[in-house]
């Protein structure tokens, strides 16, 4: 299983914007320096009044399919 870590910093406009949009991924750059395409959805649970924000590490299976994702502190 791989893991990576990702710092996201996506004010609420911005996730609403996206969210009621045909935006349906989030592209970030991982800290190992990886670029990586990410469903919006997955970040549904983190949302807070002011948005997304913080380092998430998310675990992906062999096949590269999301397995889990949690935020660090």
């Amino acid at each position: 299983m791989a893991k990576v870590t990702v710092d996201v910093s996506l004010p609420a406009y911005k996730y609403k914007e996206m969210y009621q949009g045909s935006v349906k991924y989030l592209v970030a750059k991982s800290r190992d320096g990886r670029m990586i395409q990410l469903p919006l959805s997955i970040f549904q649970s983190f949302v807070t009044h002011k948005g997304v924000y913080g380092a998430f590490e998310i675990e992906f299976d062999d096949n590269k399919k999301l397995v889990k994702i949690d935020k660090t502190f």
